[in-house]
């Protein structure tokens, strides 16, 4: 019951960040100002899809290995 509580916590952090960032490039396009905040943002989509997925696994994985 822990496992799939703390599974819906980290992948509510995912989604918020993902959201948040995406929700601020929309509000504020002015926080992109020169080429290296752009490699920024398309860094940081890629850091939090793969931690996403990668929590996904993880949470399976430890899923099997209780079951």
């Amino acid at each position: 019951m822990f496992l799939k509580l703390y599974n819906y916590f980290v992948r509510g952090i995912f989604i918020f960040l993902f959201i948040g960032m995406t929700v601020s490039l929309i509000i504020n396009p002015e926080i992109i100002e020169d080429e290296n905040d752009i490699y920024f943002f398309i860094a940081s989509y890629i850091i939090i899809l793969v931690f996403y997925f990668g929590w996904g696994y993880v949470y399976k994985y430890l899923g099997r290995k209780r079951g």
